[in-house]
């Protein structure tokens, strides 16, 4: 199972397992930056030249997609509390959500990209 609700039955995907989907995808390409940013190292150990703004372009992407993944996440947790808690018919619940989606918005990476 590569992610949320990938059981192979053709069911569609629940709202919260997007959240959950994007979170994976984010922390993946985190980990990706993590393997290119070592390659840029051993590189540079064995005194080969290579361009060192991509180095700092791969460690600015690892800090934001692994951000932009915990807060993914969070957010997919928050969206199941809301829905465990009645869903949008219970008013005090999604006047909860909202207010943690604001929040989990003001968290999501503002850092611009190195030039």
């Amino acid at each position: 199972m590569d992610g949320p609700s990938d059981a192979g039955d053709g069911a569609e995907l629940e709202y919260g397992d997007y959240y959950r989907q994007h979170a994976l995808w984010a922390r993946r390409t985190a980990d990706l930056q993590t393997t290119m940013i070592g390659l840029f190292d051993k590189l540079a150990e064995y005194g080969e030249p290579y361009p060192a703004d991509l180095r700092e372009k791969a460690v600015w992407l690892r800090r934001t997609m692994g951000q932009a993944a915990d807060v993914m996440a969070a957010q997919g947790l928050a969206y199941d509390e809301m829905l465990a808690a009645g869903g949008p018919d219970n008013s005090r619940a999604w006047v909860e959500y909202e207010a943690m989606t604001r929040r989990h918005a003001g968290l999501m990476p503002q850092d611009p990209s190195p030039e």
